[in-house]
């Protein structure tokens, strides 16, 4: 998926829940560092051995507008560079392998490509490059989930469709120069991440033969890849195991290090593989390994809050034709039940049992990394029992002999729980067994569906392909460095990924004031994002669960290693073993 969304169980408590009432979003993981450095002189060359911990393999189509998962994101992130910097707000920053500059009065945006900026053949990274990339992603027959943020550029519509051979609003005015041109402007373009601009390119010069519903399956893609990073890869084992070397032709600043080999570690054996010494950084860090391994002398583990949510949703409807549609005879169509269900668990408590100081609670669906974005006066749902059975004794849902409720029409209700198999201690049918249970002290009968865990490709399809018999799921999403509407566009109507396919005017008319010509006051744009929180927590058909950090480990033997929003844009050219 173009979210690089991760989609993982529920973290639920197995012991008795604590005081009602507690609102407070503290933890440990804040006092992690972000930087690292041993200040010993730098020694040039040495190989960097990379673990990347995961169950499964990444499936290898290097190219960010074609790929879907996010192993594979990870495990390129040595040479598939973004061709843009950025700053520690996320916005544009200068001194990139390219630079953009926005008109709003002519409505247009011009990249130029650095002159040093090179495709690891030695072929220059062009305009040409940024147009074909545009038409890659717009054409029909690749059906890429991005297309729609493009649709604002002049011609792509009139492309997808078939109808002209070239994107119209795409004007090369040479080599190295790409002037976009918009049929409006937006407040959020001024972000990286927001789509509007393309930041990672694929070479024209190499792909151009390619059909485009061939080129996600074509060896150039998927065997013999192009990067203009700092490294490219030499050899490979499809889905296990990378080689990199620098790329000689890179634009920027030269690597300290000679190679980097990347291997997938099942995170049962990360924490042994660490304390052998048998790799210098680890990626992908569960909370237990990160439990593990911090304690080990020889390593260093830097943190910092992700860009994540974790929530509970509630399946409404269908998407049909498009769009979503609100139509589902369901009981939780209810705002009374959906609440009472938000406040059935308490989510501090959980986080702290099973977290490791890596999780917090979510008091909004905006992840507090943001900063002011994120509405931190926002209460959220915390564990209030008294509240979620006030809330369901008004809207008439009868405590029965059996101990659970009925209807307000009087009949019994069951709802069914989509959740997928986790061998992560805090996702494991025991944990989800006490989600179960905090809804069983409401009188609230859930059920997983099928009575099992879904196996995680079945769980990822039955989500996004619109799947039947369930009721209730589990989810998160990682999100790009839009604050605005890279959240909030996730629940338009015709948004294929808003998978709880809820709609209602309000929610609409909110979503689309973040990207008003009045929107370009950030105060105004701010205001409004923050009624958006506010409606989505009261609507509750998405309850946020909570956030979390995400960490990295590295040998003490390394230094210039940050992961600062700046600075880790040159992390694997900077660091550098020590003599």
């Amino acid at each position: 998926m173009n979210k690089k969304w991760v989609v993982k169980s529920a973290l639920a408590l197995a012991t008795a829940l604590m005081v009602a009432g507690t609102v407070t979003n503290s933890v440990t993981a804040a006092k992690l560092p972000l930087e690292y450095n041993n200040h010993k002189k730098v020694k040039k060359g040495g190989t960097l051995r990379v673990a990347y911990a995961s169950e499964g393999v990444f499936k290898g189509v290097f190219a960010d507008m074609l790929s879907v998962d996010g192993p594979t994101a990870d495990v390129s992130q040595f040479g598939d560079y973004s061709l843009f910097r950025v700053n520690n707000d996320f916005t544009y920053a200068k001194g990139g392998l390219a630079n953009v500059a926005f008109d709003y009065k002519q409505k247009t945006a011009t990249v130029k490509i650095n002159k040093k900026t090179r495709w690891s053949d030695g072929h220059p990274v062009e305009a040409k490059d940024m147009e074909y990339t545009y038409e890659v992603v717009s054409n029909k027959d690749v059906n890429s989930a991005g297309y729609n943020k493009y649709r604002n550029i002049v011609g792509v519509e009139e492309y997808h469709a078939g109808q002209v051979d070239k994107i119209s609003g795409l004007e090369v005015k040479d080599e190295k120069t790409l002037v976009i041109h918009f049929k409006e402007m937006k407040p959020e373009m001024k972000f990286p991440g927001s789509g509007y601009v393309i930041g990672k390119v694929m070479p024209y010069h190499y792909l151009k033969g390619i059909p485009f519903d061939q080129l996600a399956s074509s060896d150039k893609l998927q065997k013999d890849p192009l990067f203009y990073g700092p490294f490219k890869i030499k050899n490979m084992v499809k889905g296990e195991s990378i080689e990199w070397v620098p790329n000689k032709y890179y634009g920027g600043k030269k690597p300290n290090l000679s190679k980097i080999t990347v291997e997938m570690v099942n995170p049962s054996h990360a924490t042994e593989a660490m304390r052998a010494n048998k790799y210098d950084v680890l990626l992908n860090e569960s909370p237990e390994v990160y439990n593990k391994v911090r304690k080990l002398s020889q390593y260093v583990v830097l943190g910092k809050k992700e860009r994540y949510y974790y929530y509970l949703g509630f399946k409404v409807g269908h998407f049909k034709d498009g769009v979503n549609v609100m139509d589902r005879k369901t009981p939780v169509q209810d705002k009374a039940l959906r609440q009472a269900m938000g406040y059935a668990l308490n989510m501090n408590q959980m986080t702290k049992k099973f977290g490791y100081g890596l999780n917090y609670r979510a008091n909004t669906i905006v992840p507090d990394v943001f900063g002011k974005y994120s509405d931190h006066k926002l209460k959220g749902y915390y564990l209030n029992l008294k509240k979620a059975n006030k809330l369901l004794d008004q809207a008439g849902y009868k405590m029965q002999k059996n101990g659970y409720r009925t209807l307000p029409n009087g009949k019994p209700f069951t709802l069914k729980l989509l959740a997928p198999v986790s061998t992560d201690s805090a996702n494991n049918r025991t944990a989800i067994e006490s989600y179960l249970q905090q809804w069983k002290k409401i009188g609230v009968k859930v059920k997983l569906k099928n009575s099992r865990l879904q196996e995680f490709n079945s769980y990822i399809e039955q989500l996004t392909e619109d799947g039947e018999g369930y009721d209730v799921y589990l989810s998160n999403w990682s999100v790009t460095s839009v604050p605005t509407t890279s959240i909030a566009g996730t629940y338009l109507p015709n948004n294929p990924y808003n998978l709880s396919h809820f709609v209602t005017k309000e929610n609409t008319e909110l979503i689309k004031s973040l990207s008003s010509k009045e929107a370009f006051n950030t105060n105004y744009q701010i205001k409004q994002f923050y009624k958006w929180q506010a409606y989505m927590n009261q609507e509750a058909y998405i309850v946020p669960l909570r956030f979390r950090y995400e960490t990295k480990v590295f040998s003490k033997k390394l230094t210039n290693v940050s992961l600062g929003t700046a600075k880790s844009d040159t992390l694997w050219e900077d660091i550098a073993f020590t003599e």
